[in-house]
């Protein structure tokens, strides 16, 4: 369309009114010279200085000089051989080209040509046939406009002292036009700047002539006329972008090529194919990320200094140019140098093949190195040459599972760590029986991880966390017990008390015990109950709802957990002797986000499960009374049943783990003693506890398999509960008219994986 708009404009020469088209193009040609654009005494050379409004002047032969400093406002038109030498800048009005002149016309740019108008048929430059430009300035067009638009013949050059990019709209507009050129009539494009270079597409009709020393990004399309084109990409230049040519080309790489989609070559000519493409440097077929195909009718030549890079993604039925990158040669493909594979992320059946350069008249030679295709579970074996059908024949390599998950990582992995790998082995079946599943995009996600990114995928996995929802079961437990066990020594008055007691606390600073086995631990409770007592006993029922925060320790595993706990508790005053006695059962349940990575993915795995504990203790101690005190020293029993239900995670995709019932049975040995003041408005309170367990404790062990499929179960070690701890209630009660008061103390727990400091504040009831 660019093409016929220009031989519009100049149907016999460049110099009749009809090459100014518009009605005010005319206008404008009729007017004498603005004082700023100052032609000399034979009216051939023009000097434009300070800022200058729109210059026309359509004789032939005139010589335009923009001094630096100076601002031109376009349109600025000449006729046939002129020669304009730009130093300053020269903008251009909506709807007209900056420049325009007409036949053999030449324009040097060392200041900035800027087209700033998107009007549709906009041109930076505009020039007759057999046109140059030159340019070692500043040259722009936005989108919607043409950067320079050139007749039969036209050269453009992008000079190496450019001192920014030529750009243009890269994915909308042909950002250099050239004409029709056929015969002796050829099209140059040459980028000679290494540090800036061009961004913007090129379209031609005919012969064409491409010579790129520097950065080139965008696109080269060539329309058929029975002509040929040359495209050289020497060792300096980096082209990124697309080429399509009708007519026969003769394609020389010796720097770098990215062709970011679909390049097809001599895509119209009939008969004998006469394209040749020549890689001596780096030759990607495909980005990081998207395949790529190169078609060629002709032939395709490596040297050994080539390197063919080619992009792999995964599918189950592999497609050339869509999930894998693909030379295709209608005739021979001559093979040298090195072929790099660029794996992205997805999954690989064992076994698939791809034809990554086919040649319908054969293939002859081979790489001499193949990279980019050693994986660390999955690797891209060359095949080598085979013949497809006929004349016809490919490059073949094949994808082959080389490792398992568990012998890859064995030297470095934890004993975790090798457990879910041996199970998560399995997945791999799944993915190979449904290619488009879940299962399939995690071990794409995987298969391509390192050593130590595996390592931290499975880490991520690890159930282990969730025994610390146990652990966080009997700490709720005890904590309900150690409460009522101080009501159970609370005399507040000098005769029998009945009444309701509420309180509530709760632990504000949980800190976990170094390593990532352990589970930090932060909460809240409140607890109601109601008590009956005489001289020689204490009755009472009690009610409790707490929640315990946890962070896993690596940091991967967050939830919380609830509980409501029904209890009945009694002691009894034998003498000296006191013994006492709790049974409660705790109705809970636990709620957790997991982040899962895997390399770049993420996954969030949420989990739900109910819980239930039955605790219950007994006490014997002696109490001993001086100087208004009470001392009572403590043995005793405490025994906890229960267990977190079997549950399965969501979310996560074949990530998900299916987790076995997680138990939380243990049993204590408990000493202690309390001290309480039993006199007086201000009663302070002290009760010390030490807890050993008795025999081997809960099991540590938690079992889980992958997206619902038993066959990849596995077993790894959580961190229990330490064997010892050490409880620590502390305070004072405010006792009012002898009928009742307020409490407020301090909760600690001390012990090897887990210390916890809280407050306790509540109000005690008398009638």
């Amino acid at each position: 369309m660019v093409h016929r708009s220009n031989r519009a404009l100049r149907p016999a020469g460049f110099v009749r009114p009809a090459f100014l088209g518009a009605a005010s193009v005319l206008a404008l040609c009729a007017a004498p010279a603005w004082a700023q654009c100052v032609p000399d005494s034979s009216g051939d050379n023009v000097t434009c200085s300070g800022t200058s409004p729109a210059y026309s002047n359509t004789a032939a032969g005139v010589t335009l000089n923009a001094q630096s400093g100076g601002t031109v406002t376009g349109p600025v038109v000449l006729g046939d051989g002129a020669n304009v030498g730009n130093a300053g800048t020269v903008n251009g009005p909506a709807g007209s080209p900056t420049i325009q002149a007409g036949n053999t016309a030449t324009i040097t740019n060392a200041g900035t040509i800027a087209q700033a108008n998107a009007t549709a048929g906009s041109s930076g430059i505009l020039l007759g046939d057999n046109g140059t430009v030159i340019n070692s300035g500043t040259l722009t067009a936005p989108s919607g406009t043409n950067v320079v638009s050139f007749g039969r013949g036209g050269s453009f050059t992008l000079a190496s002292g450019a001192p920014a990019v030529v750009t243009g709209n890269v994915v909308f507009d042909n950002n250099i036009v050239f004409g029709t050129n056929v015969g002796p009539s050829v099209a140059s494009f040459v980028n000679q700047n290494t540090a800036f270079g061009f961004a913007g597409n090129v379209s031609s009709i005919g012969n064409t002539t491409i010579d790129n020393a520097g950065p080139y990004t965008g696109n080269f399309t060539q329309t058929q006329s029975g002509s040929t084109v040359n495209f050289l990409n020497e060792a300096t230049g980096v082209f990124t972008g697309t080429i399509q040519t009708g007519d026969p080309i003769g394609l020389t790489n010796n720097g770098t090529m990215t062709l970011v989609g679909l390049s097809s070559l001599q895509s119209a000519a009939t008969g004998a194919p006469a394209s040749v493409v020549t890689n001596t440097g780096t030759l990607n077929v495909g980005t990081a990320t998207v395949a790529g195909q190169l078609n060629i009718n002709g032939n395709f030549i490596q040297s050994t200094s080539g390197t063919l890079g080619l992009t792999l993604r995964s599918s189950a039925a592999p497609v050339a140019g869509t999930t894998f990158s693909q030379v295709f040669a209608t005739g021979s493909a001559q093979l040298a140098g090195t072929l790099n594979l660029n794996v992205t992320p997805g999954y690989y059946p064992s076994g698939s093949t791809y034809n990554v350069v086919v040649g319908n008249g054969g293939l002859s030679g081979g790489f001499s190195a193949v990279t980019g295709n050693g994986l660390t579970f999955i690797s891209f074996v060359p095949v080598g040459v085979v013949t497809v059908s006929g004349t016809q024949q490919a490059y073949q390599i094949q994808a082959v599972r080389t490792t398992t998950y568990a012998a890859a990582i064995a030297a470095v992995a934890t004993p975790a760590e090798l457990a879910i790998a041996t199970g998560y082995q399995g997945v791999v079946s799944a993915a190979d029986l449904a290619p488009a599943g879940a299962a399939a995009t995690l071990v794409g996600q995987t298969d391509v991880l390192t050593v130590a990114q595996a390592q931290a995928f499975f880490d991520s996995v690890n159930p282990a966390g969730y025994l610390g929802y146990a652990n966080a079961m009997r700490d709720q437990a005890n904590l309900f017990q150690r409460q009522v066990a101080l009501r159970m020594t609370d005399q507040n008055s000098s005769h029998p008390e009945d009444g309701f007691w509420m309180q509530a606390g709760g632990s504000l600073f949980g800190k976990a015990a170094r390593g990532t086995s352990n589970s930090r631990e932060t909460g809240y409770q409140i607890d109601f109950g109601y008590d009956i007592s005489g001289p020689k006993y204490v009755l009472g029922a009690a009610f409790s709802y707490s929640q315990d925060h946890l962070t896993y320790g690596l940091g991967n595993l967050v939830g919380h957990n609830n509980a409501y706990i029904f209890g009945g508790y009694g002691a009894f005053h034998l003498g000296p002797l006191v013994a006492s006695g709790q049974v409660s059962y705790q109705l809970g349940n636990f709620a957790a986000n997991k982040v899962v990575t895997a390399g770049a993915t993420t996954y969030t795995a949420s989990a739900h499960a109910a819980d239930r504990l039955l605790t219950a203790n007994a006490t014997l101690g002696g109490e001993l009374k001086a100087a208004g005190l009470s001392v009572t020293p403590f043995v005793g029993i405490a025994k906890q049943v229960g267990s977190i239900s079997a549950f399965s995670e969501i979310n996560a995709g074949a990530a998900d783990l299916s987790v076995g019932r997680i138990r939380a049975n243990r049993t204590d040995l408990l000493a202690g003693a309390t001290v309480t003041k039993a006199e007086g408005g201000l009663r302070p309170y002290l009760r010390a506890t030490y807890r050993s367990q008795i025999g081997t404790g809960p099991d540590a062990g938690v079992t889980a398999y992958f997206n619902g499929d038993p066959t990849t179960t596995f077993t790894v070690a959580g961190q229990p509960a330490a064997k010892h701890q050490g409880d620590v209630d502390a305070g004072v009660n405010i006792v009012v008219n002898d009928e009742g008061g307020f409490f407020v103390g301090y909760q600690g727990t001390f012990r090897s994986d887990l210390t916890s400091h809280g407050l306790v504040a509540g109000v005690r009831l008398e009638f």
